[in-house]
């Protein structure tokens, strides 16, 4: 039976529905607000880029979605495209014509996907009235399956719970597997776990059914690696359109600098990155050259401020590499405009950040040149003013 549950395919096929994306982001309509609601009756022509608190979609989306929301993203209405969405929760009571990328939470469908449904999640729930047209790929702590899967399912998940339809295969790993009511499978019924699956009396299997052993505590290792990279791209793209949004013209300005002066926002942002460190050894450096009696106050002085530097450094770095992913997007084709480069750069990171070995060269190079950038920025403006 064919595998093809890899964390390598999930990071391929979000990369490059991300890089769709941004190739048609020109002719896209932008919406963002805390609440974001297209109501029932009304009709979005082309595809909808959407950020808030709230994304709710009751009417039609007559095109792609993507959507980023801080608390929820609901379709209870239809999308005629494909769908991009992260949020701590996304439910999908309604219709999507074409494909669903999710991360989240919780993931609950209950209506219909047109084509594969691929999430990130540590719950996710397929209802007994949902239907997925083409292949399931989740990765999931907990996952509930009940409704129909037009092709394959597959994925892993530390428990499973299946019922319903699965078309073709089912290739899953996790702790456990459970058949909590009838199932019907028109392939083979492969699981890798160390116990046998429970309930396999209700299923029935037009192929065979095929237990397999856990893989090595190393390839895990490298697959949830790849997992938290693939989450922490979609949480960063996340962040950059939100500021995109807020501050377009900052953005523009900051994404300007690390294109013309790349060395020199390197160098700025490597500085501010290492500040702490740098701070942490001016103090064991006083500590050691003064009395006993004056350690522990500079102490008192020191550690704070280390802390508080360090934790500056890591709230900037959620926005660091906007700049960075912008001055990227260049290389591409066409003239896209701001959301659309950062979806765009983001997917070239994305998908540099997974290859073996070169990968771990991505955040020192994105993240110093993009914080750099925004000093410059500022900078730049200062110079302008007093001229």
């Amino acid at each position: 039976m064919p595998s093809r549950s890899r964390p390598v395919l999930l990071a391929v096929l979000s990369a490059t529905f991300l890089f769709s994306l941004g190739a048609r982001a020109s002719a896209a309509e932008t919406a963002s607000s805390e609440l974001v609601i297209i109501r029932a009756g009304d009709t979005v022509e082309g595809d909808l880029y959407a950020t808030g608190v709230r994304v709710v979609i009751e009417g039609v989306v007559d095109g792609d979605l993507t959507a980023f929301a801080a608390e929820e993203v609901t379709i209870s209405g239809e999308v005629t495209g494909s769908v991009l969405t992260a949020a701590p929760t996304v439910k999908v009571s309604g219709v999507i014509g074409g494909a669903l990328r999710s991360a989240a939470s919780a993931l609950e469908v209950s209506g219909s996907v047109g084509t594969d449904l691929v999430g990130a999640a540590i719950s996710a729930s397929l209802d007994s009235g949902s239907e997925v047209g083409g292949d399931v790929i989740l990765w999931a702590v907990d996952m509930s399956g009940a409704g129909t899967i037009g092709a394959d399912l597959e994925g892993t998940q530390r428990t499973i719970r299946l019922e319903g339809t699965v078309n073709g295969d089912v290739d899953v790993s996790g702790r456990r597997l459970t058949i909590t009511g009838p199932l019907e499978v028109g392939g083979d019924l492969g699981y890798r776990s160390e116990a046998d699956a429970e309930g396999l009396d209700q299923a029935t299997v037009g192929g065979v059914v095929v237990h397999k052993s856990p893989l090595p505590p190393n390839i895990r290792i490298r697959a949830l690696g790849l997992l938290a990279r693939f989450l922490a791209v979609l949480g960063l793209t996340t962040a950059a359109l939100l500021v995109a949004w807020g501050w377009p013209d900052r953005t523009r300005r900051a994404g300007d600098q690390a294109r013309k002066q790349m060395p020199t926002a390197f160098g700025v942002g490597a500085l501010v990155m290492l500040s702490p460190v740098l701070l942490g050894a001016v103090a064991v450096l006083l500590v050691g050259l003064t009395p006993a009696a004056a350690s522990l106050p500079l102490l008192a002085i020191f550690a704070p401020l280390v802390l508080a530097t360090a934790g500056l450094v890591m709230v900037l770095s959620l926005v660091a590499g906007v700049p960075a992913v912008l001055a990227l997007s260049e290389v591409l084709p066409g003239n896209l405009a701001l959301p659309g480069s950062i979806l765009a750069g983001s997917a070239l990171v994305a998908v540099a950040w997974m290859v073996p070995f070169v990968g771990w060269l991505v955040p020192l190079l994105v993240l110093p040149i993009g914080l750099g950038a925004w000093i410059l920025s500022f900078r730049t403006d200062r110079e302008s003013q007093t001229v």
